[in-house]
C-alpha cells in the first residue's frame, strides 16, 4: 500500500507509554500525517485496526500483555491481518538479529526511541511511499552483519529456541518433539545464524527482546 505525495496519512498510533504517544503526536501535529486512533496496548492496536481504515500503524515492539501476542509474534499478528498495510515499529532495543527478523517479517520501518522523534514522520512518509527506512544507529549495526543475510526462523527453529529458553536441553527438547538429537541440533544451529548470535547467552537476550 502506497499513499500518493499530495494524500493525507492516517495511521493509529501504539505505545504503552502516554509520553511517547505524546512526543509523537507533537512531531505530527500540523503535518500531512493525521492519527486517527491510539492504542496504549496490543488488544486495544488490534481492536482499531479491525475497525478503523488507516494507511499505516506506527507501535512499539515491547508492550507486554497477558492476553495478546507482544514483540515478534504481535508484529506478525498485525502483517496477517493487513498484509499490504506498511508497520512502522519503535524500539530502542539493538540486538541486530531483532532488528533482521523484523525486517524479514515485512516491517517497513524501524525508528530508533532514544533518537530523535522527528525520524518518526521520515519513516511514516518514506514507508507509505513504498521504501524502508531505519534509524541510522541501526544501519551500522546491520551493515556489519549483512542486513539481507538473515531469514526468518521456521516454525521448528522458533519451537527449538523457545524450549531452550524455558531451560530444556537439546536432549530433552529432542525427546519431547520426538527428533533426533542431531536433528535438534542443526535447528539450534541454523537458528542461530539466522539470527547472528554466537551462545546460549545471546540467544536468552535475543528471545526475551523478541518476545519468545
Amino acid at each position: 500500500m502506497t499513499v500518493p505525495a499530495d494524500q493525507s496519512i492516517r495511521i493509529i498510533l501504539a505505545d504503552d507509554h502516554p509520553i511517547i504517544r505524546k512526543g509523537v503526536l507533537a512531531v505530527l501535529e500540523g503535518s500531512e500525517i493525521q492519527v486517527v486512533g491510539e492504542a496504549s496496548c496490543p488488544v486495544e492496536l488490534l481492536s482499531l485496526l479491525d475497525r478503523i481504515e488507516c494507511d499505516a500503524v506506527v507501535t512499539d515492539y515491547v508492550m507486554p500483555s497477558d492476553s495478546s501476542p507482544d514483540g515478534i509474534r504481535l508484529i506478525e499478528r498485525l502483517r496477517s491481518m493487513r498484509p499490504q498495510l506498511p508497520v512502522i515499529v519503535l524500539t530502542m532495543l539493538r540486538n541486530v538479529g531483532l532488528l533482521q527478523a523484523l525486517l524479514a517479517t515485512g516491517v517497513r520501518a524501524i525508528v530508533d526511541k532514544s533518537t530523535a522523534m522527528s525520524e518518526v514522520h521520515t519513516a511514516i512518509r518514506l514507508a507509505t511511499a513504498g521504501h524502508i527506512f531505519v534509524s541510522s544507529t541501526f544501519e551500522g549495526r546491520l551493515a556489519r552483519f549483512g542486513a539481507h543475510s538473515v531469514s526468518r526462523l521456521t516454525d521448528r527453529e522458533g519451537e527449538v529456541i523457545r524450549l531452550l529458553v524455558a531451560g530444556m536441553s537439546v536432549t530433552e527438547i529432542a525427546r519431547k518433539l520426538d527428533r533426533s538429537v542431531k536433528t535438534v541440533s542443526k535447528q539450534k544451529t541454523d537458528a542461530m545464524k539466522k539470527l547472528g548470535l554466537r551462545s546460549d547467552m545471546e540467544i536468552y537476550a535475543y528471545a526475551v527482546e523478541a518476545g519468545y
